[in-house]
């Protein structure tokens, strides 16, 4: 089906203290010491005496002498020292003071000294580096960033060395690369596509190959028919995500690139790596995924690591795709003698020549050892330069530095496997815009409905088929009714800028009822009948 026609059928197309003051009552003052007398007797001293007397010390008087230092003194002298006293002295050090004195640090102190770090203060202190603070700091690295600062940095104050491999993470990554693209203004004409849908990979490598494409800007794409006139359609989202599928897919299946669906690994093109196609294909791939959030998916990990620049797997011998030299070395792998090993070695010796492993063994330790050079360099000596270009193209959009940096976050689009889709997702997207209740037309678009969340079920149990041209019948997958709809086979991680929509067919067109499906990939709107 045509995604940029505005209708098409589903035949063509497959988110203070309080201070306590203790009062005391303090008695008269008498001169008369006396423990047991009321009348007076200077000759008698006594330590009960409850009158005051200068002369005597004693800790047990209850009124007052500047004199005598005392622990139980309720009352404020400013030269007694105590811990007791619940005024405020400010030449006391006290950490049960409530109130706020500078000079004392104090972890207790609930207002604000800028001169003391403290983890439980709650204002901000630009000095304090705090591993809960969301701000952005462009000095710091931080491999699941919350915040994205441009296109290629993105960074946090985290000290978290924990990768929080989320989809709200990538899609927050995506969000920070795409904000470099204009995509409000249409962009300059070096940007228009022309494609021909059984050369998608050849019109891309034309366009992005001219000195006035620019990656910043946004694509016009354009399908052409055999005549070389287009379609008709104006890109406002749909062609573009069609057109980012195709190639994407057309990408992977080309010479450029080899193995099984699952594990795709560079393949060795001299002449376009004297043409330096490897560096447009890597501009490709950064282009798809930010503009369309559209990624390979299927990558080996060993060409992910050379790219992020972790690790690399251990050689294997499965991983290499040429038929003849894997029996080769396979042949040799196996050998249970060192004779056994020399007779397959000289069998493959032209090959060993070609990879700079043909040598004397003479021991089976020697011969792996001799297979594990041959491999390593076949997996990955050979390829330094393709894979030298196609690091530069995925430079461009801030790619590369996205999957350094974060390499456990970019790794799902790169080779996390095709993107998983259930029916209730599916029929979740969707917005179904029905008549007014109590209506005849509303009544018809309920069954309508219960028709379409039917089929959508067998759809995903692999119940459903279409027939097509000359009689034959194809399997449907959840995939191509989002492909019908949208021109998209997945929900981009940053989502659809339109929300997919249901509306209903009920005028006929030349007396003839509209009996199939029809959709406008460039607003997501999916029609029933």
């Amino acid at each position: 089906m045509g995604a940029e026609d505005d209708s098409v059928t589903l035949c063509d197309n497959v988110t203070p203290a309080g201070v306590n003051q203790a009062e005391a009552a303090i008695p008269s003052n008498s001169t008369v010491p006396s423990a047991s007398m009321d009348a007076f007797d200077p000759t008698v001293p006594s330590a009960s005496v409850d009158t005051f007397d200068p002369t005597v010390p004693s800790a047990s008087v209850d009124t007052f002498d500047p004199t005598v230092p005392s622990a139980s003194v309720d009352t404020f002298d400013p030269t007694v020292p105590s811990a007791s006293v619940d005024t405020f002295d400010p030449t006391v050090p006290s950490a049960s003071v409530d109130t706020f004195d500078p000079t004392v640090p104090s972890a207790s102190v609930d207002t604000f000294d800028p001169t003391v770090p403290s983890a439980s203060v709650d204002t901000f202190d630009p000095t304090v580096p705090s591993a809960s603070v969301d701000t952005f700091d462009p000095t710091v690295p931080f491999d699941s960033m919350h915040s994205p600062a441009s296109a290629s940095t993105y960074t946090s104050t985290s000290t978290s060395t924990a990768v929080s491999d989320t989809r709200h993470d990538l899609r927050r990554l995506l969000q920070g690369l795409q904000s470099a693209v204009d995509l409000v203004e249409s962009g300059p004409i070096a940007n228009c596509i022309n494609v021909v849908r059984s050369r998608v990979l050849q019109c891309a490598l034309r366009t992005f190959n001219r000195r006035a494409f620019n990656p910043h800007k946004q694509l016009d794409i354009v399908f052409v028919d055999s005549c070389g006139t287009g379609e008709g359609s104006v890109d406002t989202g749909g062609p573009t995500r069609e057109f980012l599928r195709l190639l994407m897919k057309e990408l992977l299946d080309s010479r450029y690139f080899v193995g099984p669906e699952n594990g795709k690994s560079l393949a060795l093109d001299s002449l376009g790596l004297s043409r330096g196609t490897y560096k447009v294909l890597g501009m490709i791939i950064s282009v798809c995924l930010v503009h369309g959030g559209v990624g390979p998916r299927v990558l080996a990990r060993r060409l992910y690591s050379k790219l992020s620049g972790i690790p690399a797997p251990p050689v294997n011998i499965e991983e290499v795709y040429d038929p003849e030299l894997h029996d080769q070395l396979d042949k040799i792998q196996r050998a249970g003698t060192i004779t056994e090993a020399h007779t397959a070695m000289l069998e493959a010796s032209n090959s060993l020549h070609m990879l700079g492993a043909l040598c004397k063994v003479s021991t089976l330790e020697e011969r792996q050892d001799l297979v594990n050079a041959a491999l390593k360099y076949y997996l990955e000596g050979r390829m330094e330069m393709p894979l030298k270009q196609l690091k530069e193209g995925l430079e461009t959009l801030g790619v590369l530095n996205a999957i350094k940096e974060h390499s456990s976050i970019m790794e799902e689009l790169f080779c996390g496997g095709p993107p998983t889709l259930s029916a209730a997702s599916l029929l979740d997207l969707f917005t179904i815009h029905y008549s007014p209740r109590g209506t005849n037309r509303r009544a018809l678009e309920e069954v309508a409905v219960g028709h379409w969340r039917d089929w959508i079920i067998e759809v995903e149990d692999g119940d459903a088929a279409v027939e097509v041209d000359g009689g034959d019948t194809i399997k449907v997958t959840l995939e191509n009714v989002l492909v019908f709809a949208s021109g998209a086979s997945a929900v981009p991680v940053f989502g659809f800028k339109e929300n997919p929509n249901i509306t209903f067919l009920h005028e006929n067109i030349n007396g003839n009822w509209r009996m199939f499906p029809e959709a406008n990939t460039c607003t997501i709107t999916l029609k029933l009948p």
